[in-house]
């Protein structure tokens, strides 16, 4: 199973910039990654922006996604979009 990016608790405006330069050299050189979201307790539309792009986009360049750990909030965030969060199935 590969490394896991942990996500911070807050996920706003605010965070957005430095969490995206940490996810971009955390999938920089790896083969298999692995999301978690579930200390995550405050998100608004950049963060959830930014959870959206880091899933299609590691799913865009190969990246394969062993899993993804999310929590109530987030799901139901994303759930309200029509984006589903669940690792998915690289064969």
């Amino acid at each position: 199973m590969s490394e896991c990016f942990k996500f911070p608790s807050e996920l706003t405006i605010y965070e957005v910039q430095e969490t995206f330069n940490e996810i971009k050299s955390y999938i920089s050189d790896k083969e298999s990654v692995s999301f978690d979201f579930s200390d995550t307790t405050e998100v608004d539309s950049a963060g959830l922006q930014l959870i959206i792009w880091v899933v299609y986009h590691s799913q865009k360049i190969g990246l394969k996604i062993d899993a993804i750990s999310t929590n109530e909030l987030i799901e139901k965030r994303c759930k309200k979009l029509g984006v589903g969060m669940s690792a998915p199935h690289n064969d």
